[in-house]
């Protein structure tokens, strides 16, 4: 018990990195979280905190035991929540950590048929960016994972659960236009947040292809950067999730672009030694029933007239008695 109390105040300034802070968590007195640590320290025989007149840092030791535990009070945690799964009728919790598109348009309807289905089950969805979601699964704050990109990590197992087509749009004036390279370098290419998945994709497609982009914009969502597209300020690599309804209502149009050809697959992640609740199995079952191979998964793409199912985008052939659009870079209005 003694053990238990000088670890659990360790913990607590490890995730408060302050004296007072851990003391009003664990509702004793500073001095008391003082005396558990330095007891830890005196029984592991190395400097755990370097002691400052306003709180303190952890040493490297301090970090390495730290990880450990917190990881440990994490795992724990779930365990009590997860328990609760194998009652007749399943309670407690369930967390879900996810990058932007699979956040924001993978994942509602699936949770919303989950809780229709299992009402006591509190699911919560953390967003993140791909990095932020490893580590969540790395300290057991969260069940399972759902990630664009996914880089292969020994503690990390993944599973495919769709493929995504990431496609080049621009406003509706630009519907039916093929661009060059040298036209897509003359473009504002709008996109997020840096740490976005889709952007990494398009930016290494950007390498692949030759093309330097002259003038970029970020912005701090796709919602804002859909926005500004169709509003004539530049073009985007997106998702084929994030545009569907733009691309089904005309909003916003594929635009052709020579040698682009960008697909990547969106993964479940969970930890590979963790043990899935009842809860956290059927969700990914659904998840799989819905965007799953065989699931009518993903929107149907409107391509302007002569393009290939492919992601690789095909020239259009020209129709009889019909003027060809002229070729050029895409007007934009952003400021260069």
């Amino acid at each position: 018990m003694e053990l238990e109390a000088r670890l659990r105040a360790f913990a607590a300034f490890a995730r408060r990195r302050s004296f007072s802070a851990a003391a009003r968590e664990l509702h004793i007195s500073q001095p008391a979280v003082s005396k558990h640590i330095a007891d830890v320290e005196r029984e592991t025989g190395v400097k755990l905190v370097e002691r400052r007149p306003r709180g303190g840092e952890l040493t490297p030791a301090g970090e390495f035991l730290a990880n450990h535990v917190l990881r440990a009070q994490a795992l724990l945690a779930q365990a009590v929540r997860g328990v609760g799964d194998f009652r007749h009728r399943a309670t407690g919790s369930l967390t879900i950590v996810a990058s932007g598109v699979p956040a924001t348009y993978l994942l509602p309807e699936v949770v919303v048929a989950f809780q229709r289905a299992h009402p006591d089950v509190r699911v919560s969805i953390v967003p993140g960016a791909s990095a932020q979601t490893m580590d969540a699964l790395r300290s057991h704050r969260a069940e399972l994972g759902v990630v664009g990109g996914f880089a292969a990590a020994p503690e990390i197992e993944a599973e495919p659960l769709v493929e995504e087509e990431v496609v080049v749009v621009g406003p509706p004036e630009l519907t039916g236009r093929k661009i060059s390279r040298q036209d897509a370098e003359a473009a504002t290419w709008i996109s997020p947040y840096e740490g976005s998945a889709t952007r990494a994709a398009v930016e290494a497609a950007w390498a692949d292809a030759g093309i330097v982009p002259s003038h970029r914009l970020e912005l701090p969502n796709w919602e804002s950067v859909k926005l500004a597209v169709a509003r004539g300020h530049g073009l985007a690599g997106c998702s084929q999730f994030t545009v569907e309804r733009e691309l089904r209502e005309g909003s916003l149009a594929l635009v052709r672009l020579r040698g682009w050809k960008v697909r990547r697959t969106i993964s479940i992640v969970r930890h590979r030694e963790a043990a899935l609740t009842p809860s956290a199995s059927e969700f990914v079952a659904m998840l799989h029933a819905r965007w799953g191979r065989g699931a009518e998964s993903a929107p149907t793409l409107r391509r302007p007239l002569g393009t290939t199912p492919s992601s690789r985008v095909a020239p259009a052939p020209r129709r009889a008695g019909r003027r060809p659009r002229r070729s050029g870079p895409p007007r934009t209005s952003a400021r260069r």
